[in-house]
């Protein structure tokens, strides 16, 4: 991601008769609708417009882990009516995964702001025997290769945080990647699979419901959102993983655009009602400027890539 300042075009731009918005503006979603970063992107989108005055509306592109929607925004003008609601997978982990992407993830987009970062769980179905991480650890450790971890696909965010979390406890389980969130929580929810670790959105409401257990939580302390869940660092010291979202254009989106947008969405996550809705996705408003936003990416980047070659993590 390049940032604001390094743009092309000059803040002047707008000085000179360029009225900015006329139009409706497109958030591209890169996941199907019903997701966490649909919902999410459903909710902020209607105060964005507000603040911008204009109409801004998800428009969902699925598939290749968010690539296809990065390679959309990367390929249209960059005239500020075109956004990304970006994730992890595309800029940080993607391009260690796939041989070959159809953007350049660090010259095409340019950053807006960092948005929010969605709680990620460590769950298993209600009738498996752990009721801790610890159980779940130590019986791992007793019967390599025995345990089975789902995840919505290779290089996903589940994927990298079940990288995590044998890299720093050195336990052998069996990888088991879903095309997607759909297909692996039917799965999981009928009993085939013996952990995950997911969205809190989707995995909290079936925890409370009985249908299946959290054993922990995946921020570095227990999170304000469910503080009577232990953290899993609590057990595993040092695990702590992020599903992040944010907000990017096509690069040499005009620097004037740039801060227009990043504003509009600081006061539209300092919004109560927008917070409330965001809390009930189990998401917590994480705003960044644009330069310290570009600064998570690489950091991310530098974090999961070292993982993702010793997994051998590869896309076919």
């Amino acid at each position: 991601m390049t940032g604001a300042a390094g743009l092309g075009w000059s803040s002047s731009s707008l000085a000179q008769g360029q009225a900015w918005p006329t139009r409706p503006i497109r958030l591209v979603v890169g996941f199907a609708a019903g997701g966490a970063s649909d919902i999410v992107g459903r909710q902020i989108s209607p105060g964005l417009g507000e603040r911008l005055g204009q109409t801004v509306y998800v428009e969902n592109r699925a598939g290749a882990g968010g690539n296809l929607a990065a390679a959309s925004v990367a390929q249209a003008e960059p005239d500020g009516y075109t956004l990304m609601l970006a994730t992890p997978g595309p800029e940080t982990i993607n391009p260690t995964v796939y041989d070959k992407l159809p953007f350049d993830p660090q010259k095409d987009f340019a950053p807006i702001a960092l948005l929010c970062s969605i709680l990620d769980v460590l769950a298993v179905p209600a009738d498996r025997p752990w009721k801790t991480v610890k159980d779940l650890v130590d019986d791992a450790r007793a019967r390599p290769g025995a345990i089975t971890f789902s995840s919505s696909g290779i290089g996903s965010p589940s994927h990298v945080a079940l990288l995590l979390l044998q890299s720093l406890t050195g336990i052998n389980v069996v990888h088991v990647p879903y095309r997607g969130g759909g297909p692996m929580m039917g799965d999981f929810l009928a009993g085939r699979i013996d952990a995950t670790i997911g969205t809190g959105p989707v995995l909290m409401p079936l925890g409370e419901g009985g249908q299946l257990r959290i054993l922990g939580v995946a921020t570095a302390e227990r999170s304000p959102l469910a503080p009577h869940i232990p953290a899993i660092s609590e057990t595993v010291p040092g695990y702590a993983v992020a599903n992040w979202l944010g907000l990017a254009a096509p690069a040499k989106t005009p620097p004037a655009l740039i801060e227009k947008i990043h504003q509009a969405a600081l006061a539209t996550l300092a919004d109560p009602a927008v917070r409330a809705k965001l809390t009930q996705q189990s998401a917590v408003p994480t705003p960044l400027s644009p330069q310290d936003y570009a600064a998570h990416i690489k950091a991310e980047y530098a974090r999961w890539t070292p993982l993702l070659k010793a997994a051998k993590a590869k896309v076919e």
